[in-house]
């Protein structure tokens, strides 16, 4: 078990980052429809996307939240934050993640519910393929929100010499869905529109949450990916 109280970025404070600029990524959109890397579709069924992904990144709203919180101890399995309220304990392969971390933000972005809300109405009309791409800007518009998140926590870390890891989210490589309940708990009073079901699943649909860690940038390096160790080479997470 390992310890950190000093040294760390933390701000304790959510920020929220209500607009997001970078143009949409139509490569993601495609490999979120299940194109491989440099397979286009045809004239004709080009035409029917790109209507769709302008109408989709129209009425998307990506937007986020973090805070910056201090590890407080962490092993291969549990890793400890100090909050405003007290200490908080996430369980999962917080090792093989984040093991090089001495601060870690957590996160919650969202595509907002504009862009589900059309997906629905498609889907009832029985328009199976404009669902599926209006879906895919989704899942493109929220991750370009957590790629904002991760963009500030970089232009954080690196004066003081730190970098931030990959995401780890709850329901992937060994945390639990119900770890989402501890993480949503961080902005209690705080909210970008995301709540959070029983079952632990977000609404809007179109919505990330999950765990980014920051330390010095010479040992995030050295700890390296831990996609790279990883044998689920279909895992959608992997970076």
């Amino acid at each position: 078990m390992t310890q950190h109280s000093s040294g760390a970025l933390s701000e304790r404070q959510p920020r929220i980052i209500d607009q997001v600029d970078a143009a949409i990524d139509r490569g993601e959109v495609l490999r979120y429809l299940g194109y491989p890397i440099g397979v286009s579709p045809n004239a004709q069924l080009q035409s029917i996307l790109d209507r769709w992904i302008e109408e989709a990144y129209r009425l998307a709203t990506p937007r986020a939240i973090y805070v910056v919180l201090p590890v407080v101890e962490k092993d291969r399995r549990r890793l400890w934050l100090q909050t405003s309220g007290g200490v908080v304990e996430f369980h999962g392969a917080i090792g093989e993640f984040l093991g090089a971390s001495r601060s870690v933000a957590a996160f919650i972005a969202t595509a907002g519910p504009g862009v589900v809300r059309l997906a629905g109405e498609l889907t009832s009309l029985r328009d199976d393929l404009a669902a599926m791409v209006v879906n895919a800007v989704g899942a493109e518009r929220a991750e370009a929100a957590e790629a904002a998140v991760i963009d500030q926590l970089r232009e954080q870390a690196e004066p003081v010499g730190f970098a931030p890891t990959l995401p780890y989210s709850p329901g992937y490589c060994g945390m639990e869905l119900t770890e989402q309940t501890k993480l949503f708990s961080l902005f209690d009073r705080e909210n970008i529109g995301v709540t959070l079901t029983p079952e632990c699943l977000m609404r809007p649909l179109k919505s990330v949450s999950g765990l980014i860690g920051l330390g010095p940038a010479e040992e995030i390096e050295e700890f390296g990916s831990p996609c790279d160790r990883c044998e689920l080479r279909n895992c959608a997470m992997r970076r």
